[in-house]
């Protein structure tokens, strides 16, 4: 496999820690609190969330919305920050949380060279801590079995590359987002394993791994280098930690007039619903990322009832929640809501109900 553009990785994970709580606590971008009055009249139990993901993204908002309707049914207090993709500002969340006297935290997917500090400034404080999709030792973990996404998602896409081209292609492009470590391994990486699956002959060498961003803008860049610098690459197919990594390509590929023989399917379904598809964009792995807080409410409620359960960490095949993935071609997709929809029906249905029950296609 061809890995290519890692500074931009470097560069995002660039940053150290420095200054006061005050200046740290200024860099933290509060998404929203709660703490209604009957809240406080009926309990004094208080969730606590630091989003993940580039701030301002409609699922990461998403998810803390989700929380704080669960937090307004069940009478607790919530406070939800956005990490913004940064270790100083996961970090400087952690010590909100200590100072605020959080009963429950909910850490989304941060850089995992961060979690272990984190780990051990709330395990001081005795708070416990449900981590999304990232395990941590000491952390409920709740989240997607990310290698068997990856390889839904690529086997689907394989299935096609068998169809259209007898598996034989001249490269499968892949946009990855290493700054999240065994997420984009898992992810991306198992989306080349599950196209080798069914198509056993295509070789690593005829697969390139680079570092999209996550955004369509960032993949885009990336993508009509990498393509400029391979003009013999006709059939290609391309996959990514996110429906965002493969469109960039794809609209790359557009904009070089070399889209004619490439197809793609995404992760996340962030970009496989509504009317503006990509039509170079055959499906998705869906995740359903703003109703996250869902999965965890069973665990939240144990928690504030006093009768906290066994850490399940996934440390050794142990998760508190597997949510199962949702693989759906972008035909099967139009029969699923946009997010706006998902979030409004999310509001409407009782804490615990979850975003794959409603959502997922039934195949």
């Amino acid at each position: 496999m061809k890995i290519v553009g890692e500074t931009h990785t470097v560069r995002k994970l660039a940053g150290v820690i420095t200054g006061s709580l005050l200046t740290l606590t200024s860099l933290a971008m509060v998404v929203g609190t709660t703490d209604t009055a009957a809240s406080a009249a009926t309990s004094t139990f208080k969730v606590c969330m630091g989003t993940a993901g580039t701030p301002g993204t409609p699922w990461q908002t998403g998810q803390g919305t989700v929380l704080q309707d669960i937090a307004h049914q069940e009478g607790w207090a919530s406070v939800v920050l956005s990490n913004q993709h940064s270790p100083s500002t996961s970090l400087s969340n952690a010590e909100i949380f200590v100072l605020d006297k959080c009963n429950a935290v909910i850490e989304g997917p941060s850089p995992e060279s961060t979690d272990p500090v984190i780990a051990a400034k709330l395990a001081a404080a005795k708070i416990p801590v449900i981590t999304f999709d990232i395990a941590q030792k000491g952390w409920y973990f709740v989240g997607i079995n990310n290698s068997l996404a990856g390889i839904q998602g690529g086997e689907a896409l394989g299935a096609i590359i068998k169809s259209k081209w007898d598996c034989n292609l001249d490269e499968v492009i892949a946009s990855g987002l290493p700054v999240v470590g065994v997420i984009d391994t898992e992810r991306t990486g198992g989306m080349i394993k599950g196209i080798q699956k069914v198509c056993p002959n295509i070789p690593n060498s005829k697969t390139t791994e680079f570092d999209g961003d996550g955004e369509v803008s960032a993949s885009a860049t990336a993508g009509r280098a990498l393509l400029a610098a391979h003009p013999s690459w006709v059939k290609i197919a391309v996959v990514g930690i996110n429906d965002d990594g493969v469109v960039g390509v794809l609209e790359a590929a557009e904009q070089l007039g070399r889209a004619k023989d490439m197809i793609g399917w995404g992760q996340s379904g962030d970009l496989d619903t509504g009317s503006n598809v990509d039509p170079h964009l055959l499906g998705s792995v869906f995740y359903f990322l703003e109703g996250y807080a869902e999965y965890a409410v069973p665990l939240l409620k144990e928690i504030a009832a006093g009768h906290a359960p066994a850490v399940a960490d996934y440390t050794h095949n142990n998760p508190a929640v597997l949510i199962a993935p949702c693989s759906a071609s972008t035909a099967q997709a139009k029969n699923i809501p946009g997010y706006s929809a998902r979030l409004a029906k999310l509001a409407t249905v009782s804490a615990g109900t979850t975003p794959d029950a409603l959502f997922c296609p039934k195949m």
